[in-house]
């Protein structure tokens, strides 16, 4: 592969149980779930509970007793926990590479192929087990010249029940490919899996063999990109800065039903800060906020509602002063009574970074005071804790907070609940 692009996708196994398992190691080799928000249904399971039988998306009180008959082990989603392990790994891999792209909280892609005289069995080998001994934490890693080569690697790796998998020839791509579900290709979503199915393909070779013609056409031009990767044909780049054309958001079901606007507008208000917090950390400032409301659409007894309210922030700002501001007069205006609201959420839209924000010669918004009071807030939440500083709307009783009934200690972001070794 010299002189060719080389991509490696690395993701954690079981990344939520992994992240409980890392601080109770007696967890090894039993059954572990991690329910979703409010103990929903099942969002993450050890190898042990997927041999039971436990499928993604289970609602916990459909497998309350199969889980209890093989004792096994329940945890609310902890995310600050996930989070910021999730931020370890990335650093640690930054190390290994000279672009690194965030794809999610549990998987990342690198860039290798500027890195001289590099044996990928080797360094591949080598990352596997840097992380492990900084982090603890077991990762896969696929390895390819493009990154849907590399991502079905990583894939190819967990079914051979391997640390990685670097298909480093046509002859080893060529292999992996003739077997591989088409259905598990990454960028292959339900719509194209039917029709894909329809002419008979059910393997990623299948997918290969077609005419490049016949796939844009059928496929439009993503599909025509993802048939020219399996080729080894890199159509995908790794970027390594932020898409702020996303936007960024922050929401959450509440744990019953909400009819009182205090309640609300105090989540509204946490809310409001953790989008704040997240600008920051990518050096970017909103223009623009939406807030929403939802009642449960599964619920015929209550009558619905789903009101949303987009409004413009005077200045694009990052500072949660301003916009929990901005988001607490929105929520107001779009609440009504009578309404049991079960879900709220701000998002952040119109991102701009923070250096190219314009402010006009008759404003008195005091943008150097916003600044330093929500950097003096982060280095106090940073040191302490998180949310040991915060706006008093951000109310520190949230009897709104979702149900969590299974949560472990936040071991790593909470003075309180760090490990204490005698």
């Amino acid at each position: 592969m010299g002189g060719t692009p080389v991509f490696a996708h690395v993701d954690i196994n079981n990344c939520y149980v992994s992240c409980e398992r890392l601080f109770n190691p007696g967890l090894k080799d039993r059954v572990v779930v991690v329910l979703s928000n409010n103990d929903g249904c099942v969002i993450a399971r050890s190898n042990e509970a997927k041999a039971i039988g436990i499928r993604m998306a289970d609602a916990e009180f459909m497998v309350r007793r199969l889980l209890k008959e093989h004792d096994a082990v329940m945890f609310s989603s902890n995310y600050p926990l996930y989070a910021d392990m999730s931020a370890r790994l990335m650093n640690n891999l930054a190390r290994y590479t000279y672009t690194l792209m965030v794809y999610s909280i549990d998987e990342a892609f690198l860039a290798l192929d500027n890195i001289q005289h590099l044996n990928l069995n080797d360094h591949t080998a080598m990352i596997s087990r840097n992380v492990m001994q900084h982090t603890g934490l077991p990762i896969t890693i696929g390895v390819g010249p493009t990154m849907a080569l590399a991502k079905l690697a990583n894939k190819a790796a967990k079914k051979r029940k391997r640390p990685f998998l670097v298909l480093d020839t046509d002859q080893k791509i060529s292999d992996t490919v003739s077997d591989f579900p088409i259905e598990d290709v990454w960028g292959i979503g339900l719509q194209y899996y039917h029709k894909l199915t329809e002419f008979g393909i059910k393997t990623a070779r299948d997918f290969r063999d077609l005419q490049a013609d016949f796939v844009r056409q059928h496929m439009t031009v993503q599909g025509w990109r993802l048939h020219q990767e399996l080729w080894g044909k890199p159509c995908n780049v790794i970027k390594d800065v932020a898409d702020r054309s996303k936007g960024i958001e922050s929401s959450q079901s509440f744990n019953t039903y909400q009819t009182d606007i205090e309640a609300i507008e105090e989540a509204v208000a946490m809310h409001a800060a953790t989008v704040a917090l997240k600008l920051r950390q990518q050096n970017s400032m909103a223009m623009t906020l939406t807030i929403y409301l939802r009642t449960n659409k599964h619920n015929p007894k209550h009558d619905q509602h789903y009101p949303s309210i987009t409004v413009k922030v005077p200045f694009a700002a990052n500072s949660t002063h301003q916009l929990t501001r901005v988001a607490a007069q929105a929520i107001r205006a779009i609440w009504q009574p009578g309404f049991h609201y079960l879900k709220t959420g701000v998002r952040a839209t119109g991102i701009v970074p923070e250096g190219e924000v314009q402010y006009n010669l008759f404003s008195n918004y005091e943008h150097s005071r916003e600044q330093a009071l929500a950097e003096l807030m982060d280095e106090l939440n940073g040191r302490y804790g998180r949310g040991t500083v915060r706006l008093a709307a951000d109310s520190f009783e949230r009897k709104w907070a979702m149900k969590q009934d299974f949560l472990s200690k936040q071991f790593t972001t909470n003075w309180k609940d760090i490990v204490v070794t005698k």
